[in-house]
């Protein structure tokens, strides 16, 4: 129930901030660009494959973006003090905040539906594959909103939240890609296998393998977990 407040609470202020409208658009300008041009060429198989292939980098940009304001807001305003001697745990406004986000994102991609309408109209698209595809997104959105709220709880600077998370992000996408060739096979596979963007690379081809839904889901918890722990040591300071 309060978890609920909280991300009622939470959603509206996307809504009714500048900076929210700012996002979606940059999103949707995006991503519209790369379905026109890379995705809807004369004689191509009505897909948005090519879309979801470079989405990993849009998301992994505009979700730290949404995520940034989440706690380090409630510093900056000096709310956080009001905020935690109400009755609420530390999980219940970092699940309150999350879900609140995670709505929010939701919302941005309703309007991509556009593209799905498009291929009906000039071809036959593969809905398994586009479910696949945007289960894969809000997965991968997920996580990176957990990562950007965990950076939010570290600082009440919104930009700096905002580098840190995507810095851990570009870092782990680009590690994972340059660093197998430098190991053996066994440690190379190993750490191929943190990479997300491979990971949403088999959504976007209609390949639902239940060890990418479980990394996803298992980032997410780590994040929202870490950020629980890094409320309750401020807490307590």
């Amino acid at each position: 129930m309060r978890i609920g407040a909280i991300a009622a609470r939470e959603l509206p202020a996307y809504l009714l901030s500048p900076a929210g409208y700012v996002i979606t658009a940059l999103f949707l300008l995006i991503t519209g660009f790369l379905f026109a041009f890379a995705g809807f060429e004369q004689g191509q198989t009505a897909s948005l494959r090519p879309t979801f292939d470079v989405i990993t980098w849009v998301l992994l940009f505009i979700c730290p973006a949404v995520a940034m304001r989440t706690i380090s807001e409630e510093f900056r305003s000096g709310t956080f003090e009001a905020l935690m001697t109400a009755p609420v745990t530390e999980a219940e406004v970092i699940m309150g905040k999350f879900l609140g986000s995670a709505a929010f994102l939701i919302l941005m991609l309703l309007p991509t539906g556009m593209y799905v309408v498009a291929l009906e109209l000039y071809g036959r698209p593969d809905y398994g594959e586009l479910l696949c595809g945007y289960l894969g997104v809000i997965l991968a959105g997920a996580a990176y909103l957990a990562g950007g709220i965990l950076a939010s709880t570290l600082t009440s600077s919104q930009v700096v939240a905002f580098l840190v998370s995507v810095f851990f992000w570009v870092a782990l996408v680009f590690g994972t890609k340059l660093l197998p060739a430098r190991l053996d096979e066994n440690w190379a596979e190993l750490v191929r296998a943190l990479d997300p963007d491979l990971r949403l690379g088999n959504f976007s081809i209609g390949l639902l393998d239940t060890s990418d839904v479980v990394y996803f889901l298992s980032m997410t918890a780590l994040f929202l977990t870490a950020s629980v722990k890094s409320l309750q040591v401020r807490r307590l300071r």
